[in-house]
């Protein structure tokens, strides 16, 4: 992620877990791997407050010409899926 990509202003209060903006599946399980049980919990109680408001704003833009800084929402939403196990059955990065 670009350190000059900024999320869009309106979700200018989700910038402190923009380093979940991460574009591959890969990258994205890594993360949570080596995240603490807080972290994850936080980004998903964050995200999870907004996702219909952040569901709706994306699907206004098509994924093969999505503006950069609605990728990285859109990389942190799938960052959500990969986390929402392990913050609401395993309450850890582990999710086996």
């Amino acid at each position: 992620m670009s350190a000059q990509i900024k999320l869009p202003p309106e979700f200018a209060a989700l910038e402190p877990y923009a380093h979940w903006a991460l574009p591959t599946e890969t990258a994205r399980n890594h993360h949570r791997d080596e995240s603490s049980a807080a972290e994850i919990e936080a980004f998903a109680a964050a995200m999870l407050a907004r996702f219909d408001e952040i569901v709706a704003r994306l699907n206004e833009f098509p994924l093969d010409a999505m503006p950069e800084q609605w990728q990285l929402l859109y990389w942190m939403l799938l960052s959500l899926a990969e986390v929402a196990p392990a913050a609401e059955f395993y309450h850890g990065p582990q999710v086996s």
